[in-house]
């Protein structure tokens, strides 16, 4: 597959990681450091999608992260694994 044919989410994970690394966290936004998290629980499938749906349930990041285990798992894609 030639590079300009190449789908945009290829290597996402790893351009997102890069940019934590180089620019810290204030470089990324609240569903992307949640994506961040999502990665290691889900290790093949896009997790933007579920990170903004956490940031729209929850209001914010740090919502998410202080979030119980029963409210988080009202969201469709969350289980008690993830």
């Amino acid at each position: 597959m030639s590079e300009e044919k190449k789908p945009g989410h290829l290597g996402h994970r790893q351009r997102l990681r890069q940019r934590f690394l180089e620019a810290g966290p204030g470089a990324l936004a609240d569903y992307e450091m949640l994506e961040l998290l999502l990665f290691h629980a889900i290790p093949r499938r896009d997790t933007k999608p579920l990170a903004k749906d956490l940031i729209e349930a929850f209001g914010s990041y740090r919502a998410v992260l202080r979030a119980g285990i029963d409210d988080l798992t009202t969201i469709k894609g969350v289980s008690e694994n993830i």
